[in-house]
């Protein structure tokens, strides 16, 4: 058993109970009761007791929407006139970024905002990664940096035709290998979806082969809409 406590309590229960020096008690990874600190730690002598110091207690953040490969972007100028539009975003920082990644830099770029994610109460999250030209085995190594952080994550591989048929081959590769991977390990850290661009970067034939692709895998689809004009354009 463990006990988390002296803190405040944020149950998010039916009545959204305030627990006032709160524990929870935690056993086999499961959330077995809450109450007071008091009363917690009488009730189970024996437990572990993790002092929360009067902070808050409560279920983990969820992003639901990441691109960790973003990270080492932050602050960076831009050397061209500001861009005016989501396309000109993406065109002159975005895409210019995402083809010159390695491996290296996959891994060490999920690794930095995964350690901020856990700093700031984040527990779980969604990311949709790219790196065109260092697609295949990409989310194997984003996995190994949630892992060895602990962090909870559900990995998709960013599918597009913006360079090229070879190149959105192997995108649809990476899915289905890291889908059935993530399957067969059966492991309730880490999880997969399916990852598609945009509609302005993906034709209905090539959403048909991710459709075919992904059949019979139980993974969801994981894609942008409504970005930009464009995407209403399209």
């Amino acid at each position: 058993m463990l006990l988390v406590g002296n803190g405040t309590v944020v149950t998010r229960d039916r009545n959204n109970a305030i627990i006032q020096c709160g524990c929870v008690a935690i056993r086999d990874d499961v959330i077995a009761e809450v109450g007071q600190t008091a009363e917690m730690k009488s009730k189970y002598p024996g437990a572990q007791f993790v002092d929360a110091e009067q902070k808050l207690i409560m279920p983990g953040l969820i992003n639901t929407h990441m691109h960790f490969y973003s990270t080492f972007a932050r602050g960076m100028a831009s050397k061209s006139t500001p861009p005016s539009n989501f396309m000109e975003i993406l065109e002159r920082l975005w895409w210019r970024l995402d083809k010159v990644l390695t491996q290296e830099d996959v891994y060490y770029s999920a690794l930095v905002p995964v350690i901020d994610c856990i700093k700031n109460g984040v527990t779980t999250v969604f990311d949709h990664h790219a790196s065109p030209f260092a697609a295949e085995g990409s989310l194997f190594k984003i996995a190994e940096a949630t892992k060895l952080a602990g962090l909870r994550a559900c990995l998709c591989y960013e599918t597009s035709e913006r360079d090229g048929d070879a190149v959105t081959d192997q995108g649809i590769r990476e899915n289905t290998d890291f889908i059935r991977w993530s399957s067969e390990k059966n492991d309730p850290m880490i999880s997969a979806m399916f990852g598609l661009h945009a509609s302005v970067t993906l034709s209905d034939r090539a959403l048909e082969r991710c459709v075919l692709a992904n059949e019979g895998t139980g993974a969801g689809f994981h894609i942008h809409v409504a970005e930009g004009v464009q995407d209403l354009e399209d």
